[in-house]
């Protein structure tokens, strides 16, 4: 027996309902609040048993999940703005757990993520309150740093002196200082020497640190704020649509390696290939192009 036998047969029972599901769940998880209400207004599926009697209905999101998806959607939008008290202010209202519920019982990879050339930013796949109130700290003392707005949209940066920011500095540290685990006490400490050095700048958008102030910092810091808010509310923060993406991604890209052979008639991933000899990889950039 194939390992893709009855793949097709899987794909063609997919319910409208479970069809629908799956684009309600995306929309959700990415934060479109307002098209999830549209579509689900627009898209109610009756469903039928095989005699053709109605069997139900496809219920809409219920009103406090779309309630707080868009709190988190706005927490979001406040720190790719660079509005990080306005941020915390959200969180701490909606979202206590976020900052100050329990550690996880399992310590997450402490491996920096790599972002802006090269620049590591810590603790970036972590849910831990200790490393998230962290890192909004620290991405509240870059803003405090600016001397210009980094988008034409932003607030101004606010007029903060030198004396403010070297206190902000040393209450960050002292922060760091506190973590109850050693690495993360030695990787958050090697990062804000780096940040830091912001403080020698009187124009640091124009330093060799201007990358500390790029957008994609604030990017990383709002990722990984929205993902552990869907954690803390025990929902995963990834699409089953996306998992599903990954999911065929993988069986396909393990198939093509192991040198599986293509059956006569079988459903196969798009390729730019005439007569492919083992099955293809799966590339949504081609599935997507296709007519």
């Amino acid at each position: 027996m194939s390992l893709f036998d009855g793949v097709d047969a899987q794909v063609a029972r997919r319910t409208p309902f479970q069809l629908r599901a799956l684009v309600v769940d995306y929309l959700a998880r990415h934060g479109y609040t307002r098209t999830v209400a549209a579509f689900v207004r627009e898209s109610t599926v009756r469903e039928l048993d095989p005699d053709g009697d109605d069997v139900g209905i496809a219920q809409d999101v219920p009103p406090d999940e779309l309630a707080r998806i868009e709190q988190s959607n706005q927490i979001y939008r406040h720190i790719q703005s660079g509005r990080l008290d306005a941020a915390t202010r959200l969180l701490q209202s909606h979202f206590p757990a976020v900052l100050a519920g329990p550690r996880p019982d399992r310590p997450p990879p402490h491996t920096p993520r790599r972002i802006s050339d090269a620049i590591p930013y810590a603790c970036a796949t972590s849910t831990d309150p200790a490393h998230l109130s962290l890192n909004l700290r620290v991405q509240a003392f870059i803003e405090a740093c600016r001397t210009r707005p980094l988008h034409d949209t932003d607030d101004p940066p606010p007029s903060t002196d030198q004396i403010a920011l070297l206190t902000m500095a040393q209450k960050l540290l002292a922060h760091a200082q506190i973590l109850p685990n050693e690495s993360d006490r030695r990787l958050f400490t090697a990062e804000l020497k780096n940040v830091g050095a912001l403080l020698a700048y009187k124009v640091p958008e124009d330093s060799t640190m201007r990358k500390y102030l790029a957008q994609e910092r604030r990017d990383a810091v709002a990722d990984q704020i929205h993902r552990a808010i869907f954690e803390s509310s025990g929902v995963c923060s990834i699409s089953s649509l996306e998992l599903l993406v990954r999911y065929t991604e993988s069986v396909w890209y393990f198939a093509n390696k192991m040198g599986v052979k293509p059956r006569p008639g079988a459903l196969l991933p798009p390729t730019q290939q005439k007569e492919p000899e083992t099955v293809p990889i799966f590339h949504l950039g081609l599935f997507l192009d296709l007519k």
